[in-house]
C-alpha cells in the first residue's frame, strides 16, 4: 500500500462508487467493472455482506487487479481482514464497526481508512480520529433517504452537507441517494468525493455514467492547478533553461509554460550557439499564455539584451505577480554573456518588481562590479542590491572554494534564512541554478511564503543532485535528477472559474 498526499487522496476520492462484487465474477461483470474505471471513477469500495470470506477476499483481489492500471483505489467495507488478506488499499468502517485504532494497527499507516457520520453529532470525534492519523476519510451517509441505506439515521440534505464542510478540513465524501440529477448541488456544497451505488452499478452501459458524472461535477465546481510561466532560454540539450523549468514544475505538481527568450544549441559541454527571439515575439508569448491561462507565479532568466528586459518589466507592470529572478549573465567558461547595459536595465527595470534574485557569485559579482571570493563579501553584495531595489536576493555559494556551501536569503530586514550542506563531487551540476529558480517560484505558485518556498526548493535540489550522481547523459556536465519523487498536480478549487 503506498502513502497518498492529501491532495492525491481527495483526487482519487471524487467518484466513489460502492458495488457489491456480482460483476466480479465473471468476464462480462469484469468488462464493465473496467469501462468504470477507466470513465472516471476513482475509488471503488466492495460493499458484500452476504458472501463468505474466502468469496470475499478473491473478489476484492481481483477488483485489485482489474483497478491497479488505472490507479484506482480498492476499499473494503468493514472487513478489516479481508483488507488485509486481499492486499486492498484501504478499509471504510461505520460508527459500530472495528475500533478505528485496531484497524489502524492491522493495516498500517499508509492504509486508506474511511469513517462514516450518521449524525453531526459524531463530528467532534470523527475529527478527533483524523488528526491522530485513524481515519483519513469521512463520509456523510446519508445526504438522501435511499433504498440502500435503510437502517440509519436521517438524511442529512445539502444544507447539512454544507454545514459538515465548513466543520472540517479532513476530505469529506457524501453518500446515499445521490444521481446524475442531484449530483451538481451536491457537488457544489464543496465536499471532496461523492460516492453512488445504484447511479453506475444499475446503468447499462458504466462507462457513460462514470464520465456523464464526472463531467457534472467538473462543470459544477471547476478546479485548477498552480501555475508557473517560465520565462527564459531554451536549452536543446534539456538540462537547464526553459526544459530544467517545466521538467521541475511538473515534478512539483504545477502546470508550467514558457515564452523563450533564445534559442541554444547546446550540449553537455557547452554553448554552440544562440538565436535570440525578437522583442515583439516574445511579448506575444507571454500575452498569449497570461491573457488566456494566467499564472500564479513567474521565473525569468536568460534576458540578453535590454529591449528583452524591458518587454519582461511591461508584463510584470500589468501582471504584478510574485517572480524569481535568475539573472543567466555568466558562462560556465566565465564567459559575459551580457552587456553592462543591460545589467543596468536589469537592476532598474526588475529589481523592484521580482520576489527575489537568486544569482550565482560570478553573477552576484557583476551586479556590484567586483569579484566576490568569500560568504561575507557576498552578503555585503546582497545588501548592496538590496539597497537598489532588490525585495530579497537569495546568495547561492556553489562557486565558493569551501567544502561546505552555504546558501543564505538576504532581505531589507537581513539574513533571513540560511542552511549549509556538505559539497557533493558530481559531474551532473547543469541546470541546478535554473532548478532552484523555478522551485521557488513553484512553491510560491502553491502559496508558500518566500522562507517556506526557498526551503523547500533547496531540499527538493539537494534531493535532485543526490539522486542524479550515478547518471551519465553526455561527455560533460549532465543535469540533475528531476523526476526523483515526482508529485500529481496540486489542485486549488476555483469555483468562480
Amino acid at each position: 500500500m503506498n502513502a497518498l498526499t492529501p491532495d492525491s487522496l481527495r483526487q482519487r476520492l471524487r467518484l466513489y462508487w460502492v458495488m457489491d462484487g456480482s460483476d466480479l465474477d465473471t468476464e462480462t461483470g469484469q468488462a464493465r467493472v473496467i469501462d468504470a474505471l477507466q470513465s472516471g471513477v476513482g475509488c471503488v469500495q466492495l460493499r458484500d455482506k452476504r458472501s463468505d470470506t474466502p468469496t470475499l477476499i478473491k473478489r476484492t483481489q481481483t477488483l485489485m487487479r482489474l483497478a491497479r492500471p488505472w490507479r484506482v483505489l480498492v476499499i473494503v467495507n468493514d472487513r478489516v481482514d479481508v483488507a488485509l488478506a486481499a492486499g486492498a488499499n484501504g478499509v471504510h468502517l461505520g460508527q459500530s464497526d472495528a475500533p478505528l485504532a485496531e484497524a489502524r494497527a492491522a493495516l498500517g499507516p499508509h492504509a486508506v481508512i474511511g469513517l462514516s457520520l450518521e449524525h453531526p453529532d459524531q463530528m467532534i470525534s470523527a475529527k478527533a480520529a483524523a488528526a491522530d492519523n485513524l481515519a483519513d476519510y469521512l463520509a456523510v451517509s446519508p445526504v438522501f433517504d435511499t433504498p440502500t441505506k435503510t437502517n440509519t439515521a436521517p438524511a442529512w440534505g445539502l444544507e447539512g452537507l454544507r454545514q459538515a464542510r465548513l466543520a472540517t478540513h479532513v476530505p469529506l465524501v457524501a453518500i446515499g441517494g445521490i444521481d446524475a440529477e442531484s449530483l451538481p448541488a451536491v457537488w457544489a456544497t464543496g465536499v471532496d468525493g461523492v460516492a453512488v451505488v445504484r447511479a453506475i452499478s444499475d446503468a447499462p452501459d458504466t462507462a457513460a455514467a462514470a464520465t456523464q458524472m464526472r463531467s457534472l461535477m467538473a462543470n459544477a465546481r471547476p478546479w485548477r492547478v498552480a501555475r508557473v510561466l517560465s520565462i527564459a532560454g531554451s536549452d536543446s540539450g534539456g538540462g537547464a533553461g526553459i526544459q530544467a523549468d517545466l521538467k521541475t514544475l511538473a515534478a512539483l505538481g504545477c502546470h508550467g509554460m514558457s515564452a523563450v527568450t533564445a534559442l541554444t544549441a547546446q550540449n553537455s559541454l557547452g554553448v554552440q550557439g544562440i538565436h535570440a527571439a525578437p522583442p515583439a515575439f516574445l511579448a506575444q508569448q507571454i500575452a498569449s499564455v497570461l491573457s488566456d491561462i494566467g499564472a500564479d507565479a513567474l521565473k525569468i532568466g536568460m534576458l540578453h539584451d535590454e529591449a528583452t528586459v524591458d518587454v519582461v518589466a511591461q508584463a510584470l507592470q500589468l501582471h504584478p505577480l510574485p517572480a524569481v529572478l535568475d539573472p543567466v549573465m555568466v558562462a560556465t567558461s566565465g564567459d559575459v554573456l551580457i552587456t553592462p547595459p543591460t545589467v543596468q536595465r536589469l537592476r532598474e527595470q526588475l529589481f523592484g518588481a521580482c520576489t527575489v534574485i537568486t544569482p550565482n557569485l560570478d553573477e552576484l559579482g557583476l551586479l556590484v562590479g567586483r569579484r566576490i571570493e568569500e560568504l561575507e563579501d557576498a552578503l555585503v553584495a546582497a545588501r548592496q542590491l538590496i539597497d537598489q531595489g532588490a525585495q530579497a536576493v537569495l546568495v547561492k555559494g556553489g562557486h565558493l572554494q569551501t567544502t561546505r556551501l552555504t546558501d543564505t536569503l538576504v532581505d531589507a530586514i537581513g539574513v533571513r534564512w540560511q542552511r549549509c550542506t556538505p559539497r557533493l563531487i558530481s559531474r551532473n551540476l547543469h541546470g541546478t541554478g535554473c532548478s532552484l529558480s523555478s522551485a521557488i517560484a513553484a512553491f510560491l505558485a502553491q502559496g508558500y511564503s518566500l522562507i517556506d518556498a526557498v526551503e523547500a526548493a533547496h531540499h527538493w535540489v539537494r534531493c535532485a543532485l543526490l539522486s542524479g550522481l550515478d547518471l551519465r547523459l553526455g561527455a560533460g556536465h549532465g543535469p540533475l535528477n528531476h523526476f526523483h519523487y515526482p508529485l500529481p498536480l496540486t489542485t486549488l478549487e476555483n469555483p468562480h472559474a
